[in-house]
């Protein structure tokens, strides 16, 4: 198997890709798309961010710290909604003074560096989480879970090595795995998005 690892997204059809995991919801409805298991949403920052800055206590304060996204500083990527304590949910045009591109591994680079605060799936930032390079902010207030498919084209013919690929990515990260594709950093996997070509 050949497998590339990226941020950016893939035309599988363009660039003879097999198939493809996406984080988000998908562009193009002409694939065919297996759910896995969804990621969180985690929102966090560098310990020496939270020294200079101050910790955010509630969505609200974070209009008053510095976050960074990706994309226009009047897009969508600065709504940022949270599901607060009574269930209410609560959208944040969040303020910063950087937007980066690269996706989602630059903003984490730049979360390290201690430039700002940054919105990203758990799969993306689990392991600095858990070496306290990051912060996990407003546990109690959580973000949104986006969804995370297995995709590919239908006109693919599905050989023998690819349905056991597809097989094995289901059985082990599929809705009712018991670790989804968020904890795979655990197993060995990678952090970014994927596509593989299968090698007969």
């Amino acid at each position: 198997m050949e497998l590339s690892l990226t941020d950016r997204f893939v035309d599988l059809a363009d660039e003879s890709f097999e198939v493809a995991i996406r984080v988000g919801a998908l562009r193009d409805s002409s694939l065919i798309a297996r759910p896995l298991a969804p990621s969180p949403l985690i929102v966090c920052a560098s310990p020496a961010y939270l020294s200079r800055y101050g910790t955010p206590a509630t969505p609200k304060d974070l209009e008053r710290h510095h976050c960074l996204a990706t994309g226009f500083a009047r897009g969508p990527e600065r709504d940022w909604r949270f599901t607060l304590a009574d269930g209410s949910e609560e959208t944040v045009r969040v303020p910063g003074r950087l937007d980066i591109s690269g996706g989602g591994m630059a903003l984490r680079e730049a979360a390290l560096a201690g430039l700002g605060i940054i919105l990203q799936p758990e799969l993306m930032v689990e392991q600095d989480i858990a070496a306290g390079r990051l912060i996990q902010l407003l546990a109690d207030s959580p973000a949104p879970i986006i969804p995370v498919h297995l995709v590919y084209l239908p006109e693919r013919k599905l050989t023998a090595k690819l349905a056991s690929f597809v097989d094995f990515v289901i059985a082990r990260f599929g809705p009712g795995a018991k670790e989804g594709l968020h904890k795979s950093c655990r197993i060995g996997l990678p952090n970014k998005r994927s596509a593989a070509t299968i090698v007969e």
